[in-house]
């Protein structure tokens, strides 16, 4: 790409595209026609504007489209989809997410990437959204449940859909169909240095992890894995009958029946890593994996104790860095312990599938949905309140960077 010398030195080497995972060089990246004039692509379809290898230039570096119309945003050589011109100079941090079908994936994503917009200086991380094109499904779920103008209003959020639009999109790549999910994209940065990197985070449809018919379905739309530098495991242990019985005896709320195997989409997730990069069958991945156990606020007092979400910091910086790492030990070991009284199995999977795999638990929404008197349940936007949802993506993004939080080793 032409441009002065500093920006050429600036530019990362090679890119690896966030949608379809191709790896091109700079040079090679397409930009996205801006004339109304040059609707339709070969690609991503006749209603997308074209994209072109750019022949012309203006004096800020910003293409020329064949109708003599400024262009600046760009596209990958491959798949066509458009992704943060950030990339071409900002490392990437994939973190794939993953679970079951109704684990609460969809409410975490919205509760957890909501507190660290309003906490991450609390963890020693700047948080911010890399551009809220690529983010709107994300940004509609928290104003779903934490902006709304009624707080009495009721709120549910949609489920992830195994092929719709709104997280996927299909393109045409050498004459096959793929379907890709659409990722979000934040920028992050550690508050002790200038250098920022690219969080991308990847949602599927639960079904897609689901071992049988749905693999082949899912091959493309979970190719992500390949590439991730650490994974959150959504699994909700309210599923899991033992469990539901020694620590939430009675409650009653909607949760999802016939997913109790979960440590099958754990071991499904491990096999296609094993898979996508070529690793030992029988080995342990060393990637990272977190696992977010969801619907804390019904459990955890009684299995963790009353305290599981306190955290005190202190001000100073290298102090709080290892009050949060002590406190996050602690609650991992009475998750440990939780779990192998109760679903020995996913534990027992999880040790044997990952050489680093910590434990947290989360509450999305802060409660529970409320019965009706004449069935089914609702919630009210006034009565969320999250309890470390932010947690996963901040072991996550400690964990990719080993750097962030040292004392997270293994």
């Amino acid at each position: 790409m032409p441009g002065s010398t500093k920006a050429d030195e600036l530019l990362r080497r090679s890119i690896v595209c966030p949608n379809c995972w191709r790896e091109f060089p700079p040079a090679h990246v397409r930009f996205i026609a801006e004339s109304p004039r040059l609707r339709g692509d070969p690609v991503v379809g006749p209603l997308e504007q074209l994209r072109f290898r750019p022949m012309r230039f203006d004096a800020a570096g910003n293409a020329i489209d064949p109708e003599d119309v400024r262009c600046n945003r760009m596209a990958c050589p491959t798949c066509h989809i458009e992704f943060p011109r950030a990339l071409l100079e900002v490392q990437q941090v994939p973190i794939s997410v993953v679970g079951a079908p109704g684990s609460g994936k969809t409410n975490l994503l919205a509760a957890g990437m909501w507190g660290l917009a309003q906490r991450a200086q609390d963890f020693g991380l700047q948080v911010v959204d890399a551009d809220p094109a690529f983010n709107t499904t994300i940004h509609r779920n928290e104003t779903l449940l934490f902006a709304t103008e009624d707080p009495a209003q009721d709120v549910t959020l949609p489920k992830t859909d195994i092929g719709g639009s709104e997280l996927y999109r299909t393109v045409r790549i050498a004459g096959t169909d793929e379907m890709v999910p659409k990722p979000s994209f934040f920028f992050v940065r550690r508050v002790d240095e200038a250098k920022h990197s690219m969080m991308v985070l990847y949602d599927n449809a639960g079904e897609h992890f689901m071992p049988g018919p749905s693999v082949d379905m899912a091959a493309t739309s979970t190719r992500h894995l390949e590439r991730s530098s650490s994974i959150i495991m959504v699994f909700d242990p309210l599923q899991d009958q033992r469990f539901r019985q020694r620590y939430a005896n009675g409650h009653q709320a909607p949760f999802m029946s016939g997913h109790e195997r979960q440590e099958l989409v754990f071991t499904e997730a491990v096999s296609r890593v094993r898979r996508l990069r070529g690793l030992d069958p029988a080995a342990p991945i060393s990637i990272p994996i977190v696992v977010a156990l969801t619907k804390a606020d019904v459990w955890a007092d009684e299995a963790l104790g009353a305290d599981w979400h306190e955290l005190s910091l202190p001000a100073d910086a290298t102090e709080r860095r290892a009050a949060l790492v002590a406190r996050v030990r602690m609650i991992h070991e009475r998750c440990i312990a939780a779990l192998g009284a109760t679903s020995p199995e996913f534990l027992n999977a999880s040790k044997a599938l990952a050489e680093r795999v910590w434990f947290v638990p989360v509450s999305s929404l802060g409660t529970s949905p409320l019965a009706l008197p004449g069935g089914g349940f609702r919630l009210r936007t006034r009565d969320i309140r999250p309890r470390w949802p932010e947690m996963p993506f901040v072991l996550a993004m400690a964990l990719a960077d080993r750097g962030a939080f040292p004392l997270l080793a293994p």
